[in-house]
């Protein structure tokens, strides 16, 4: 290869590694905010979950392996969800999926390894069974692909999304096992316990039965001091604060999907960058062998034309 060829090569990677570190260092920064930002919102959804388990009662819980024989009753507010559809196991019939996804890139497997995971998750059930809450174009993409129904759909949310900014799509996940679109209600999305470490969970919120929450009720109802006054009655209370559970638990979700994200740029960005200097390296070392071959070259032409001479 010519020297002035390996030297735009070198010159071409070098801008690429200033590029792919420079967005190691962006992801870095947004993951340092929001990381802080979701310990802050896992404070306020610990108290939340803390409420809900010292209102309720076990024997309120129905275990998931069984019909419960508690029907809803009426409700004179459109947008209010009773209680009793919160927390009653209904036949399945439908089975509805939050997915989360990332619509930018360069993360990485942060979007594959996810949807794989789905998709094995999902491969023994019927297809006409499934509805999806997608949250991201690429699980927009692999329904289409895969002839899944979408119910809702929520694109290109910030890098640190507010509750106001995914209220719509939350209420609605919410409001469509209430209204029966479906009879049970998982998340999928990725979770960074740290950042070297991205760990693909589906988890079963709705409805709100022993398996989520009974450890908690548990915990809560034994005998350690005076209940909780509750007014006007537990019923009213219940009907407001198991939607704003379930409303903690799926926006939860959502800001651990946005760390991991950006956990994930950051090693892609940083392998990338580790990459771009060892090519580098070995450029270097194929330029100084190039180099040295030429000046070896030009030496025997001289030695050989004065030998001729002479």
């Amino acid at each position: 290869m010519a020297l002035n060829t390996i030297k735009k090569k070198m010159n071409s990677v070098k801008k690429t590694a200033q590029i792919t570190n420079a967005l190691r260092l962006v992801s870095t920064t947004k993951y340092n905010r929001i990381i802080t930002e979701a310990e802050h919102y896992d404070q306020y959804a610990q108290k939340v979950k803390t409420m809900v388990s010292n209102l309720i009662t076990p024997d309120m819980l129905y275990d998931s392996k069984h019909i419960a024989p508690r029907a809803s009753h009426p409700s004179t507010n459109h947008n209010r969800i009773d209680y009793h559809v919160m927390m009653q196991v209904r036949p399945v019939k439908k089975t509805g999926f939050l997915v989360i996804t990332a619509d930018k890139g360069l993360c990485g497997s942060y979007n594959s390894a996810l949807l794989k995971e789905f998709h094995d998750f999902i491969r023994p059930m019927d297809k006409e069974s499934i509805e999806v809450v997608a949250i991201g174009r690429p699980i927009v993409k692999f329904c289409q692909k895969h002839q899944l129904n979408i119910v809702s759909e929520r694109y290109h949310l910030s890098d640190y999304p507010n509750f106001t900014e995914v209220q719509t799509i939350i209420k609605a996940a919410i409001r469509f096992f209430q209204n029966n679109i479906y009879d049970e209600l998982y998340l999928v999305y990725n979770y960074a316990p740290n950042v070297l470490k991205n760990v693909k969970r589906i988890e079963k919120i709705l409805p709100i039965t022993r398996d989520n929450i009974a450890d908690d009720v548990a915990d809560a109802n034994q005998p350690s001091g005076p209940r909780p006054l509750i007014e006007p009655d537990i019923d009213s209370v219940l009907d407001v604060i198991l939607p704003l559970y379930a409303e903690t638990q799926i926006y939860g979700a959502i800001i651990d999907a946005k760390t991991a994200e950006q956990a994930s740029r950051m090693q892609a960005m940083g392998q990338a960058t580790d990459n771009a200097k060892s090519l580098i390296d070995d450029l270097h070392q194929e330029y100084h062998h190039e180099r040295q071959k030429k000046i070896t070259n030009e030496i025997i032409e001289i030695i050989s034309g004065a030998n001729a001479q002479n």
